[in-house]
This record gives structure tokens, sequence and C-alpha cells, in this order.
């Protein structure tokens, strides 16, 4: 039985595309990756969970960083560095197709669904680019592009695939019909990159790091970005899930310099102090900024404290409102 590992979010296409070659005989390895600014794991473990689907979840290593920063192909209408993207998934699925013994790889993708990495040569281009021309298809649209190796070496019968091209999904939503797919997928969160209200943030990290890592950019969605100086910002959660979130970076083997804030004698947001070299002004600032963002009838002025913990200190400290914390600029 042919194998294949077939790139999956749990979305329509790459269930279907997934469905489909399991109805054609295919062995299907349903592959998962996460980037600092889109993770949709939870969502395809649980559709891969209920299709009987085997499924591995990988994340990108630190090269997606400089690829955010320096992509090779260029930016789509934001920060988006789609082909760049796509060729390091492409890559990552490569290997596991190795790991797997697989025979392929496949992918969702339509001809001209999205206009920044799915028109005809950029298709091509990035199949080149990953190394994987010759043992990616892309069913869904396969009967509009020429023939694969898959498909010529027989592992599987191109009149089966099929040539959808464009936005339309009147077909693709047959084609879940027919497959057994009765609750619809809802689309799946798009990458923050791709987001102009959120470009603004990755631009300022771009604009004041040299050599930013994955970290400093999967802190960005958990609060509202505050830029100190050029070395230093600090990011002031929003809500409960943003401090769950912020903590858990900050608890990261691998973070890089930074501190956190959490409120103490008082009920507030927790923040993050995120600089290589941070002092105590900078300190000063950032709980400046978490009393900014509280409610000022849950704290007493002359009487609000934090827990502050970095790399060498754990300790309770006081913090004092900023006459000038709203002239800070925050994202």
């Amino acid at each position: 039985m042919p194998k294949a590992i077939v790139l999956f979010s749990g979305g329509l296409d790459s269930l279907v595309t997934t469905l489909m070659l399991r109805r054609l005989g295919i062995e299907v390895v349903a592959l998962n990756i996460v980037t600092p600014l889109h993770d949709v794991s939870q969502a395809a473990m649980a559709r891969a969970e209920a299709f009987g689907l085997t499924l591995r979840v990988r994340r990108v290593d630190e090269s997606y960083a400089g690829l955010i920063a320096h992509p090779k192909w260029g930016y789509g209408s934001a920060v988006n560095p789609c082909i760049d993207c796509r060729v390091a998934m492409l890559k990552i699925a490569r290997q596991v197709m190795r790991e797997e013994q697989a025979d392929f790889i496949a992918t969702g993708e339509v001809i001209g669904q999205r206009p920044n990495s799915q028109k005809m040569h950029q298709l091509a281009l990035i199949a080149k680019e990953a190394g994987v021309t010759d043992c990616l298809v892309r069913p869904l649209s396969a009967r509009a592009m020429n023939p694969s190796r898959v498909e010529r070496d027989g592992l599987l019968d191109r009149e089966q695939l099929h040539a959808l091209t464009g936005r339309g999904r009147t077909k693709l939503m047959q084609l879940a019909e027919e497959l057994g797919v009765r609750d619809i997928p809802q689309p799946a969160s798009g990458c923050l990159l791709c987001e102009k209200t959120f470009a603004p943030r990755v631009r300022d990290v771009l604009r004041h790091n040299l050599n930013p890592a994955n970290w400093h950019f999967e802190v960005l969605p958990f609060g509202r970005v505050v830029r100190i100086d050029a070395n230093t910002q600090c990011v002031v959660a929003r809500n409960i899930d943003d401090c769950r979130n912020l903590v858990r970076l900050f608890e990261q083997d691998d973070r890089p310099g930074a501190a956190l804030l959490e409120p103490d004698s008082f009920t507030g947001p927790a923040a993050l102090l995120i600089g290589d070299s941070y002092n105590a002004e900078h300190e000063s600032v950032a709980g400046g900024q978490v009393l900014r963002f509280s409610n000022p009838n849950r704290y007493d002025p002359a009487n609000a404290f934090v827990r502050f913990r970095d790399a060498t200190r754990d300790e309770r400290r006081q913090v004092f409102p900023d006459p000038d914390a709203s002239e800070y600029k925050h994202f």
C-alpha cells in the first residue's frame, strides 16, 4: 500500500485531501506544522481523532525567525513570507516522509485559491525550492497541472484526482459530503503574519532586533506591545488567557532576556519586560505599564506590589503609577 504524508491543518482542504487519498487506498499520515504565529494543532488533533487519522505535529526550528526577517521571496500585503513559509513546511514534510518511509507528500492546495502562494508558477517554485518536485502531489488540482511523478509512477490514478481552481468552494463542499464529512470545518484561523493590523508589531520587532528568535514573535499576540526604547519592550496582558501565555513563555528554557511582573496586592495584568540589557528604569516603566492597564479602582497607588521574576531574582516589589505611561506607544 502506498503511503503519503499530508500537510494537515484540519481545515476543509486538507481534510478532503486526506480522506480522498485514504479512499483511494493510500496509507495516510497527517502532518501539522506549528509556527510562532500560527498554531492550529489542537483543532488538527480533534479533527484527526474524529476521522481516525494518524497525526504528527512538528514545530519549525529557529531558522524560521530568519525567514520572517529576511524572506528570499518577499512579503505579501502584510509581513507574510508565504512562499518561504510554504517551502519551509515542505522541507519538514520531506524529512517526515523519510522518517515514516512514505512514498510521497500531498497538500490540499488549490490553484488560485490564495494569491500569495497558490498561483501556478508559485506552486512550481515552492516545490522546486523545497526539493520535493518528484514526490509532491496536489490532489485537488492535479488534473489542472502537469502530471507529477507520483502519478506517472502509478502510485495515484490521475483520473481519480481533481482539477479544482480558483476560490470557489462549491465543488469542495460536494467532495466533502461524498467523503462523509457532515460537520464542515470552519475556516482555520489564519496566520497572524497575514493580518495588516498585526503587522506593526512584527515590524517593530524587526526594526529593533538584528537577530530575533522565534520567541520574540511568539509573544506578540498575548497582550499590548509597548515599546520603551530601541532595546526594550513590554508586553502587557489583556485577559487571563494572555496572562497564562505570558507566564508560559517566560518559563521556557530557551527564552531571551526577560522579566515577568505579576500583580501581587491587586488584580491586574501580567507583563513581560523584554530586552537583553534592561535596567532599573526599564523595570520601573514596566511596573507603571501594569498599573496603566489595571482598573484604578482595584489598587491603592501607594501600596501596589507585584511579583518580579527574571533570571536571577524572584521578589515582591512595589510599583508606582507613571505619569508618562500614556506617552509610550503601544500596538
